[in-house]
């Protein structure tokens, strides 16, 4: 029968555009029917919506259906011709579902394991082809050899199309993994950077301050001006950090802390007193290196050096359900009710968000007692030390 060049025409566009609708169904395969709840299910309907779609695209452009139309008509043949596709489709993908359940065929490689899947789609395939075959038109050995020819090229080029796919995905997957990797570390660096340069800061009015007090005794008072630039050396030993370490022990942090205190006592005397507390359970749990310090000398610049009235500081250090409380107190002016954070306390927050993020708590109160609070709710264990 010839077939008129339009209809020909209108034959490989319609072909054409059902291979497009196929290959961007494949694309969008697990967004397929979403609104249905039963997996299985779901992925039928899925495979056999692309079934269709490949087979008016294949269908269209072969003398298949049109000898089929020849001796049925064309709606018998067509209706037929849909059945077949989705009879195939349904058993093929159902075995290969049944195979990848299967433990040990997942946890072959790459190559063994799509090897099984394209053996396992090809021979399906022969055999419900065998099957359609025998119902149409009995066991004919002509008919049933182009039959399993047909069946094998069709399923090794499905498999193939499978095991490519998944290749395109995995190598997708790699290289997708790879920068993430690189961000990760990126960000590491970045992270590390920041800390480094938040470790490294002290406050350089503290600095020039402890300076001049030194130059002051070194006339009045050569002891204590020993006395002071070794503090100020361990502090500044301990702002160094050679370990490279963020974190240090709360009984560290407590160490360099009460060297501050001292620096401070030895230049204002009897004007500052000050107490620290800890439990000692919570001596080897770990903070951000530098983080008591700033507080301290937060409560001695808004209390002492505000004022110039005696000044008394308590640092108390304790568990507190999940978590460790750190209190710092003092008798100086009430805090503001609209607080900016200065030079020091900044650096707290800094640390507190690069290493608990999300993890803290940090109250400036006036009532019942002048303290700012500060609430880890993570505890850390330096391990090697217990």
């Amino acid at each position: 029968m010839q077939i008129p060049f339009w209809l020909q025409f209108i034959i490989i566009i319609g072909s054409a555009v059902m291979l497009t609708l196929a290959i961007y169904l494949m694309s969008v395969f697990n967004s397929l029917f979403t609104g249905i709840r039963n997996t299985w299910l779901r992925k039928n309907m899925a495979v056999l919506l692309v079934a269709l779609c490949f087979m008016f695209s294949l269908t269209a452009i072969s003398s298949e259906l049109f000898v089929m139309a020849a001796k049925k008509g064309w709606l018998n043949a067509a209706l037929l011709q849909i059945l077949n596709t989705l009879l195939i489709a349904f058993f093929v993908y159902n075995a290969f579902l049944l195979v990848n359940r299967i433990p040990r065929i997942k946890k072959l490689s790459f190559i063994r394991y799509h090897a099984v899947i394209i053996l396992t789609i090809v021979l399906s395939a022969m055999l419900v082809y065998t099957g359609i075959n025998f119902f149409e038109n009995g066991m004919k050995f002509v008919q049933l050899k182009a039959t399993l020819l047909f069946s094998f090229y069709n399923a090794s080029a499905a498999g193939l199309i499978f095991a490519s796919a998944n290749y395109v995905e995995l190598d997708r997957r790699r290289k997708l993994n790879e920068k993430e990797l690189e961000v990760t570390r990126l960000m590491a660096l970045k992270t590390k950077a920041e800390l480094d340069a938040l470790q490294s800061k002290v406050n350089p009015h503290f600095l020039y301050n402890a300076l001049n007090s030194i130059a002051d005794l070194a006339i009045t008072d050569g002891r204590k001006a020993r006395k002071m630039t070794i503090a100020l050396a361990d502090l500044f030993r301990y702002s160094i950090n050679y370990s490279q370490n963020n974190f240090s022990t709360v009984s560290e942090e407590i160490d360099m802390t009460e060297v501050y205190l001292q620096i401070e006592k030895i230049r204002f005397e009897d004007q500052l007193n000050y107490s620290i507390q800890a439990q000692p359970e919570a001596a080897h749990f770990l903070l951000p290196r530098f983080i008591l310090q700033p507080l301290v000398e937060n409560a001695v610049k808004h209390g002492l050096k505000a004022t110039g009235l005696m000044t008394e500081i308590r640092l108390t250090i304790q568990l507190e359900g999940e978590g460790l409380l750190i209190t710092v107190a003092d008798n100086g002016p009430a805090f503001p009710e609209e607080l900016t954070p200065g030079y020091g306390v900044k650096s707290v927050f800094d640390k507190l968000d690069l290493l608990f993020p999300g993890s803290y708590e940090i109250r400036f109160l006036n009532t019942p007692v002048k303290q700012v609070s500060l609430y880890i709710n993570k505890r850390i264990k330096n391990e090697p030390a217990l």
